[in-house]
C-alpha cells in the first residue's frame, strides 16, 4: 500500500502507543518479512490506514 503523493508534504505528528511484547515481536517480524523491509512505523502506518478504511466501509453498510 502507498500513500497518495502530494505536491506539499503533509505535516508529521508523534503518536505513542502501549502495546504488550507480544505484539511488538509480531509486528518486528511482518516489517522484516516483506519483501523489501520496512520500518516498523510504516508498517504500522500501513495497518491503520487499513483498519480506519475498513471501519469506515462497515459503518457505511450499517
Amino acid at each position: 500500500m502507498r500513500a497518495p503523493q502530494s505536491t506539499t508534504p503533509e505535516r508529521i505528528v508523534r503518536f505513542t502507543v502501549d502495546m504488550p511484547e507480544s505484539l511488538h515481536q509480531q509486528l518486528s517480524e511482518a516489517a522484516t518479512r516483506l519483501k523489501r523491509k520496512k520500518k516498523k512505523a510504516v508498517v504500522v502506518r500501513m495497518a491503520l490506514e487499513q483498519a480506519l478504511k475498513d471501519l469506515e466501509e462497515d459503518a457505511v453498510v450499517e
